[in-house]
């Protein structure tokens, strides 16, 4: 496999995607917004929906719907109703939507397969640098803001008595993670990208004691249920997407089970 250059491209890929989505993933879970991944991939069906009527870039698409749906849930965080009721009374209206514009479609377009299920395998030179580029862009936004978004996740009401304008900072946030999955979505699959975030971020929660660690551990979790699950589809004959995502449940129980051996020698 390592001599063949479909098999190289997709590797570089999935290991670039997934030296961010342990720290993003990180920070869902910790301001509570697991079901958000969901919402903004499901937003991102809605634009390939839209990219496949109208003959446009899907990517555009894709990264215009997500950004408008970050705007709008910024907007009307944590007023009148919970975050969970508003994400999902949009999500399901906007997968609804695209549905509807989806029946118009000839039936069995592999493009819908495709941005469901991720299609990895196929990557060439140019998906390269844009999800490189794209990941550089989201690591130099973490590193840079990762005082301000760490604050917002433990305390608010400490952020505000630092001065942090918390309504910037969660938007700041939404859209950066809104363009992530724009992009991530249609490798990992749109239906499978939020499972990529989480589970590498919930099997380091088990095992790690600080945030920074926590990171660390999400990311190596998340590089390794990469590269086996991609191996795995290769050497099988599987979806990618959820090849991988399964690996990384496995990797999860793994975590769960070091937690009990570390608790009962603690």
């Amino acid at each position: 496999m390592l001599t063949q250059d479909f098999f190289i491209n997709s590797l570089v890929a999935v290991v670039v995607i997934s030296l961010v989505t342990g720290a993003l993933g990180s920070f869902m879970i910790w301001q509570r917004l697991s079901y958000l991944g969901d919402s903004l991939s499901h937003s991102s069906l809605l634009g390939v929906a839209l990219a496949l009527i109208f003959k446009i870039s899907p990517s555009l698409s894709i990264m215009l719907i997500a950004i408008t749906f970050a705007i709008l849930l910024s907007l009307n965080f944590n007023r009148l109703y919970s975050a969970d009721t508003i994400l999902n009374i949009v999500t399901n209206v906007v997968l609804s939507s695209s549905l509807i514009l989806m029946s118009f479609l000839p039936s069995g377009n592999n493009s819908i397969i495709s941005s469901l299920f991720g299609d990895i395998l196929t990557l060439d030179q140019s998906d390269i640098v844009l999800i490189f580029l794209t990941s550089a862009v989201v690591t130099l936004i973490l590193i840079f803001r990762w005082r301000y978004w760490l604050m917002i996740s433990i305390n608010q009401d400490l952020a505000v008595v630092e001065k942090i304008n918390v309504t910037f900072v969660r938007l700041e946030f939404l859209i950066t993670l809104a363009i992530f999955i724009a992009i991530a979505a249609q490798l990992i699959g749109i239906l499978l990208i939020a499972a990529f975030l989480l589970i590498p971020a919930a099997s380091a929660r088990l095992i790690s004691k600080t945030p920074m660690q926590m990171i660390i551990v999400a990311t190596v979790f998340s590089v390794i249920s990469g590269i086996s699950g991609l191996m795995l589809s290769a050497s099988f004959d599987l979806l990618t997407g959820p090849a991988i995502i399964l690996v990384a449940a496995v990797y999860l129980i793994i975590a769960y089970f070091i937690r009990l051996v570390l608790s009962r020698l603690a």
